[in-house]
This record gives C-alpha cells, structure tokens and sequence, in this order.
C-alpha cells in the first residue's frame, strides 16, 4: 500500500479577537480579508466572497444615510409650520405702538383688543378643518394648505399697510386698512391651527425609534424659535 493521502486542505477564517467597543459587522467584514489562510487553494473566493458581502454591507449603509438625510429634510420642512404659529404669536407685540398710531387706533381700543384676539378663532377654525384634511387628504396636503394660507395672510396684511400709508387713519383708506389687518389675523389663525395639527402629526409619523424624542420636540423647538425672531425683526 502506498502512503496515506494527505486530505485537503480547507481555508480557516481566523478568529480576531471581539473588540470592547463594539465593531460593525461591516468592518468585521472588511478587517476578516487581512486574517484569511493565504496558503489555501480556495484562497481567491473566499477573499471574493468576503468582499462581496462587505460591499454589500457598504450599499446599505449608503442607503440608510440617504434615508436619514431624507428625514432631516422632511422634519425641516414640517417645522416651518410651527415656525409660522409662533411667529404669529410674537409679532405684534412691538410694534404696537406703531400701528395703532398709523391706524388711529388706542392701544386699549376695542379695534385693537379685535385685531389681536380674532387670530385665536381663526385658529380654532383652522383647527377644526385641519381634522378633515388630514384624514380625507393626508398629511402633507394638509401641511402645503397651512404654508399656503398663511402666506395668503402675508399679502392681504402687505394690502393692509399699503392701504394705511396711502390714506390717513380717519379716512376711508384708514378703515379698510383695519379691516384688512383684521382679515389678515383671521386668516393667519387658520393658518397657524392648522399647523398646530400638521406639524406634530406628520413629525410622529415619520419618525423613527431612534429620533421619535428628538422630532417629537421639534415642533416645539420651531415656536419658541419663532417667537424669538419675530422680536428681533420687529
């Protein structure tokens, strides 16, 4: 009999030691190249395979940041509704004084108290409708009409102050202003309900486990933000 066949020789994968930190399995798979048994015949596709399943590991990482920066983006744009309720909440506060002059208008008027609070039933209004939106239309339809109500607010009170400054406060000019500024804060009021519904749904919506508490303050974050512009501006 002759000698003994040698068996074959099969390619080891050599176990590295697990790291306190923690590795990705991405990177596990990328240092497990450099610890391969290079005397194997088998050598070359075990090395192809190991990369193949790196690459792959690569791919979706791509992809989760693409995800994530499709989040962000999302977030950011839902939170300008909110950004609208608060600048609205704080942008008549300094100029008072202004206004009431160019209107002719006390500041403890009736006409005045009407300008400041009608924007709160605007926004129960808004409110309101913002319910059947959001469950007929969707979300996002629901966020685009909020966008597109208070900017139609913005134009008629632009309407508003040219009106103002073109004819004095006891004129009839003077008065349709006011009647402008008071349509323009009713409007504005949908506007900004709506956006109270809208903002915090669409954000709990699309969060994930991850960034739930981080997007559930978002909306929030924008108001006080908001408030906080429309004094400086004003």
């Amino acid at each position: 009999t002759g000698p003994p066949r040698s068996s074959p020789v099969t390619p080891k994968l050599m176990v590295t030691p697990r790291s306190r930190s923690g590795r990705s399995r991405r990177c596990r798979r990328l240092l497990s190249l450099f610890y391969l048994d290079w005397s194997s015949p088998r050598c070359a596709d075990d090395c192809a395979s190991a990369a193949a399943t790196a690459g792959r590991d690569v791919a979706i990482g791509g992809a989760a940041a693409k995800s994530s920066l499709g989040l962000a983006a999302a977030a950011f744009v839902a939170s300008l509704s909110s950004f609208q309720f608060g600048y609205a909440t704080g942008i008549l506060n300094v100029p008072q004084r202004i206004i009431t002059t160019d209107l002719g208008l006390d500041k403890d008027s009736i006409s005045w108290a009407v300008v400041v609070s009608i924007w709160a039933l605007g926004g129960l209004l808004g409110a309101q409708v913002a319910a059947v939106v959001a469950d007929s239309r969707g979300r996002r339809p629901l966020l685009a009409l909020s966008g597109l109500t208070c900017g139609t607010s913005g134009l008629v009170a632009f309407c508003a102050g040219t009106a103002s400054l073109a004819a004095g406060p006891e004129s009839v000019g003077g008065r349709s202003a006011l009647c402008l500024l008071v349509l323009s804060r009713f409007i504005s009021g949908g506007g900004c309900g709506m956006a109270t519904v809208a903002a915090p749904l669409y954000l709990g919506e699309i969060a994930t486990t991850e960034t739930r508490g981080a997007l559930g303050s978002l909306a929030q974050l924008s108001v006080v933000v908001a408030i906080v512009v429309a004094q400086g501006l004003a």
